[in-house]
């Protein structure tokens, strides 16, 4: 390498400033290779965060809702009152499968406010009993639910 860079036949102020250049490319490699993936790693951390603590704000503002059990007030719960809420709401059900007076339900790629929204209405306008629920978050904060809801 240094007989392709003739470093001995170069001059003192040559042989400064290619060491210069090779410290800044050095410098630079190591910041694309572990600077900048850290402080991105950082934000995507503290977007998740935010994300989470809104969520959790979301959750508890709406358990003590849900726990004050189903109303009668709108019309009884059945398989055609959760098409017609879920597609007032923009929810997208991915199946349904009726057992016994309940519904199971599932519900992918849904926003948190929303799958919030689609469950506090079917108990409180449609009297519709939340027996048993599996929510869990995907990787782009969307998401998916298996709902198990007693029909009335």
């Amino acid at each position: 390498m240094m007989a392709f860079l003739k470093w001995d036949e170069r001059a003192p102020y040559e042989k400064a400033i290619m060491a210069a250049l090779g410290i800044a490319i050095v410098l630079a490699i190591l910041f694309l290779l572990i600077v900048k993936p850290v402080l991105t790693a950082h934000n995507t951390a503290e977007a998740n965060a935010n994300k989470a603590l809104r969520d959790y704000e979301i959750v508890s503002r709406a358990v003590p809702q849900l726990a004050q059990g189903p109303s009668a007030s709108g019309a009884p719960f059945n398989r055609a009152a959760l098409i017609s809420t879920s597609q007032r709401q923009d929810i997208r059900l991915s199946r349904i499968n009726p057992d016994n007076g309940t519904l199971t339900v599932w519900v992918d790629d849904v926003e948190t406010v929303k799958l919030y929204q689609l469950i506090s209405t079917l108990m409180t306008q449609n009297g519709a009993e939340l027996s048993r629920a599996t929510i869990t978050a995907d990787d782009n904060g969307l998401l998916s639910a298996q709902l198990t809801l007693k029909t009335n």
